[in-house]
């Protein structure tokens, strides 16, 4: 089933978590190795281009991702979930929204300091909208950087409680965002 329903997600919303996750992971190993290259690295030039791209296609991928949820039935809450964990799971899915969409911006405020615009992957051009001055540039690098660990952080403690959720309370929170509805008569 594609759409979500009250008994789990459907293939769009798996999909779409799963391919956000891979690009967080991916763009923040990314940013690290950036951080590391000298000016006569091959990776120079093209690692940030890679990682402004990539940046891009998350940044499309989230917006499109919140427009899905705010356009689906939720599932429904599980028998063995107190009122305290969904308050709490709640608070940690809008709280990884916020930063990544803050990360984002973010990003594309560094892509485009200079005045030049961001560019996916050379075919699609995003224009500058401001040009920022060396202080600014900084401190949107540091919002940038510390925020990107803060959705690493956050999204680990997420799957480590999607995980503790499988393996230790034994309830299907974790199937539910690895198996679409109507596929899950099996565990």
């Amino acid at each position: 089933m594609l759409k979500d329903s009250h008994a789990g997600y459907g293939l769009i919303t798996i999909a779409l978590h799963w391919s956000c996750a891979l690009l967080i992971i991916i763009l923040f190993g990314l940013g690290i190795y950036m951080t590391g290259l000298d000016y006569y690295s091959r990776w120079y030039y093209k690692a940030p281009a890679l990682h402004i791209s990539l940046g891009i296609v998350l940044s499309a991928l989230m917006f499109a991702f919140v427009l899905w949820r705010i356009g689906n039935s939720n599932p429904g809450p599980l028998a063995s979930h107190s009122r305290s964990i969904l308050l709490l799971a709640k608070l940690v899915k809008y709280t990884l929204y916020i930063l990544i969409f803050i990360v984002l911006v973010s990003g594309y405020f560094l892509a485009t300091a200079t005045g030049k615009p961001a560019s996916l992957f050379g075919i699609i051009h995003i224009p500058a909208i401001a040009r920022l001055d060396s202080i600014n540039v900084d401190r949107i690098g540091l919002v940038h950087e510390l925020l990107a660990w803060a959705v690493v952080m956050l999204a680990s403690l997420h799957a480590f409680a999607a995980l503790a959720h499988h393996f230790v309370g034994r309830d299907r929170t974790l199937v539910r965002m690895l198996k679409p509805v109507g596929n899950d008569s099996t565990i």
